[in-house]
């Protein structure tokens, strides 16, 4: 069986609202998953589908109106994740 290869991006979020900010990402059609990099960190990687991956810019950049710091610092090889 061929594996799915997910494409993982790396938002910054202020800590604070992490948890507004994944409520927003479910809500959006859970397009992706949100998981913390590391505790206290204000950065999330949102690990998407290939299918899901192209609507990521648009959907963090709607959410950036909401959100003030919410920024989409780019794309991460899945090789790269580190959840701590």
């Amino acid at each position: 069986m061929k594996g799915i290869r997910g494409r993982v991006f790396l938002v910054k979020v202020p800590v604070h609202l992490i948890g507004l900010f994944t409520a927003l990402v479910d809500g959006a059609g859970r397009k992706a998953i949100v998981r913390t990099r590391e505790k206290k960190s204000d950065q999330v990687y949102l690990i998407a589908t290939p299918h899901t991956a192209e609507e990521i810019p648009n959907m963090v950049s709607s959410i950036s109106k909401y959100i003030e710091g919410v920024e989409l610092l780019g794309e991460v090889a899945p090789e790269e994740l580190d959840v701590g």
